[in-house]
């Protein structure tokens, strides 16, 4: 059977710790295309964006689906020359945050999406990465938190 997407999905699902025949909600495909609910079931409606129809009501969407929706309709934008200062910061990728933080892909996708790890940053098609100073400044307020609670123990 051939897949319903082509092979260099799986490396670009890969370096942005999804797997491509992962399910997602209209929520869960909202944060992962950062935009609203219902932009997400424009859409769908439009045909723009493929999915399942799970009930009369609920919509499911494949991680493939989603991907191929950004590959095809997002373009990149100009930086701006007032933010030549941000171009300098170093960007690490993937598996040095893994390193760094001790977390997985997997678990630093999720802490993104609900919020609570630094956001990732494109690099270009199939390649993000993070800013050093927020993964550095949000283990320091993870260590500070847990001094805190220490403390608050004692």
């Amino acid at each position: 059977m051939r897949e319903p997407f082509p092979e260099h999905y799986k490396d670009i699902a890969d370096s942005m710790g999804i797997a491509l025949y992962q399910r997602f909600d209209l929520n869960e495909a909202s944060l992962f295309l950062r935009c609203p609910v219902k932009d997400v079931k424009k859409l769908l409606d439009e045909g723009k964006l493929a999915g399942i129809k799970v009930t009369d009501s609920q919509f499911q969407v494949f991680g493939y689906q989603l991907l191929e929706y950004l590959l095809e309709n997002v373009t990149r934008q100009a930086i701006p020359a007032s933010r030549n200062s941000d171009l300098a910061e170093r960007i690490m990728r993937a598996k040095e945050v893994v390193e760094m933080t001790g977390l997985s892909r997997t678990t630093i996708w999720r802490m993104e999406k609900s919020g609570q790890f630094p956001h990732r940053v494109s690099l270009g098609v199939g390649s993000v990465g993070w800013r050093e100073s927020e993964v550095s400044d949000w283990l320091l307020s993870r260590n500070t938190l847990s001094r805190n609670e220490a403390n608050d123990r004692s």
